[in-house]
């Protein structure tokens, strides 16, 4: 089974129909209709896409946004000790925020594949990734 964590790029370009979001709802659509692979959700993640769409919208519609991401087939993923101190081994090397540092880190302890937009990511040793392009014209 393969294992995949989406990235808040991610869960953004599903929601607003962004280049490649096809991508996203592709993975989502085989985890729930045949359970080849699982996609995991980070609570940091889930985090940034609720205050990027508060920074856009009205409480009430984003409300709405967010049951919709809860009703993927995803599994929501809390924090523990040692997904912390694999985000604190990320962070040190430098180069990602302190979210993009909790996501890697899950990817990594899960040895699952990370979906996202993020140039940044490229800087993690032994990530494994599927990334998405911004449009047409950007790699």
């Amino acid at each position: 089974m393969a294992l995949y964590v989406l990235d808040t790029s991610a869960i953004l370009a599903a929601l607003r129909g962004e280049f490649e979001y096809e991508k996203v709802e592709e993975l989502l659509r085989v985890a729930d209709e045949t359970g080849e692979h699982e996609v995991l959700l980070p609570f940091i993640a889930l985090m940034e896409v609720e205050y990027r769409l508060l920074r856009d919208m009205k409480p009430d519609d984003v409300a709405g946004w967010m049951n919709i991401v809860l009703n993927w087939p995803v599994e929501l993923r809390e924090s523990d000790f040692e997904w912390g101190r694999e985000a604190a081994r990320v962070k040190s090397v430098g180069g990602l925020s302190l979210a993009d540092s909790w996501i890697a880190a899950l990817a990594l302890q899960m040895n699952a594949t990370l979906v996202h937009k993020d140039p940044e990511f490229e800087t993690v040793d032994d990530l494994k990734d599927l990334r998405l392009r911004y449009d047409r014209d950007n790699r």
